[in-house]
């Protein structure tokens, strides 16, 4: 078997407590046992007195689907938890605009609830039925974890004719009988939802994408109805739960973008790390900290050039801290937004879900085929720890995520054991009341 040569210099050491010194010392037995030998890596802790320890806390790494608590945190900040996206329907004489939000969950789900919200308004014929660029629909919004995804218009429409005409509807029967059944009895009743398919009725004879609202000139009587999403928090618990590439990036375009990422983070990884070109390492000179192109951590590719998101596992940890706080200022928790291993399944059905540690752990996973990542934040009896573990490697996974397991156990014991907090996984549905 393979040893890890890695150094630890005493100075490095010194500065650190006693628990980070032991978890140190066995990160490097922890990773030399699996055989992990990447080229580059970094492990590392934060303790709650801003202590970081590891090895390479420094070194840059790709991030993969764990720059989704980079866009939880973004989304936070920028708009709140409480955010809900607004989408507009305008009717007149039979005819309908829909005016979108760039809401990400348009979804099997959505469409059904809002074919019900329509038949409830007494609506059951559409005689044209417009969308603006805004409206992005993707039936299999809420499931996606796929490549980097743009809905076209063309898309959209086809899905609104798939949907909206129920006369047509042949695999959708049986759809919409496994939704009414599926959705807790609670939700159909206080959403009004029509779980018989002998209710459900709507036609649309043209369905078509325009710039603009086609009756803004004319609002009289244009009748319009709104229908609100659920609070931006409910869809980033579920993206981080699912690790959903979709609503990730989705979220990140809505915030504005790569851009204007940059414009809010680099402040705060300057103030954090005021002289960092002199301590970070596999960095040339010019480059910035941390570069984010997309919220999902997907790669991106640019004339035919490949680009990850990239920065350091200490910068990680310090932004997963802030998260952290940010909640608490808002009188929330993290585990209210970031998935709990032991409870919500998704990336964690099988891993960290011991009776012993469950509901001890928040944290997001990542995986692309060159990288194996998990960060988030352990409850300790000795208090709460930050960590980051990001492995640069090619082939099977499977090795990194039982050393990255094992790592995470092993802060938990450094630091007195596990201690439990409050939290019960809440049923998610894309809308939280009616149309109206």
């Amino acid at each position: 078997m393979m040893k890890l040569k890695l150094m630890i210099s005493t100075v490095a050491l010194s500065i650190l407590s006693h628990s980070q010194v032991y978890a140190v010392a066995n990160f490097t037995k922890i990773m030399a046992s699996y055989d992990l030998t990447p080229k580059y890596h970094g492990l590392c802790t934060l303790d709650d007195k801003g202590n970081i320890g590891g090895l390479n806390p420094h070194r840059k790494v790709r991030l993969a689907s764990v720059t989704k608590l980079l866009t939880t945190l973004w989304a936070v900040e920028k708009i709140g938890p409480d955010f809900k996206y607004d989408t507009k329907f305008f009717e007149k004489d039979g005819d309908i605009h829909i005016a979108g939000d760039l809401d990400p969950i348009f979804s099997t789900r959505k469409l059904f609830f809002l074919i019900s919200q329509l038949n409830n308004m007494g609506i059951t014929e559409i005689n044209n039925l417009t969308f603006d660029k805004n409206l992005k629909i993707f039936t299999g919004a809420e499931g996606y974890s796929g490549s980097i995804l743009n809905i076209s218009p063309e898309r959209t429409a086809q899905n609104l004719r798939d949907f909206f005409n129920t006369d047509a509807w042949e695999k959708l029967k049986v759809a919409y009988t496994a939704f009414i059944k599926s959705t807790p009895k609670s939700v159909i009743d206080a959403l009004q939802i029509r779980d018989s398919l002998d209710d459900i009725s709507l036609k649309v004879k043209s369905i078509r994408y325009v710039e603009e609202n086609p009756f803004k000139d004319d609002q009289s009587a244009v009748k319009e109805m709104t229908h609100l999403s659920p609070e931006i928090e409910k869809y980033l618990k579920l993206m981080n739960i699912q690790s959903n590439n979709y609503i990730a990036d989705q979220v990140f375009e809505k915030l504005g973008g790569t851009k204007a990422f940059e414009k809010y983070v680099n402040p705060i990884v300057e103030e954090d790390f005021p002289d960092y070109k002199n301590e970070r390492l596999e960095y040339s000179a010019n480059e910035p900290s941390i570069v984010i192109n997309s919220g999902s951590g997907l790669n991106t590719v640019k004339n035919g050039a490949r680009f990850d998101n990239y920065a350091t596992c200490a910068i990680v940890v310090k932004l997963i801290k802030r998260l952290d706080q940010k909640m608490m200022d808002l009188d929330r928790k993290i585990q209210e937004i970031v998935a709990v291993p032991g409870s919500d399944g998704g990336t964690f059905r099988t891993r960290l879900n011991t009776p012993r540690i469950a509901n001890s752990i928040v944290a997001k996973t990542g995986t692309l085929f060159h990288t194996s990542a998990l960060a988030g934040k352990v409850s300790t009896k000795n208090g709460d720890v930050y960590f980051g573990v990001f492995h640069q490697l090619q082939g099977w996974k499977g090795n990194a995520k039982m050393a990255q397991n094992e790592i995470v156990t092993e802060i938990i014991d450094a630091n007195g054991g596990p201690k439990k907090f409050d939290y019960k996984k809440e049923y998610f549905f894309p809308a939280d009341q009616i149309l109206q």
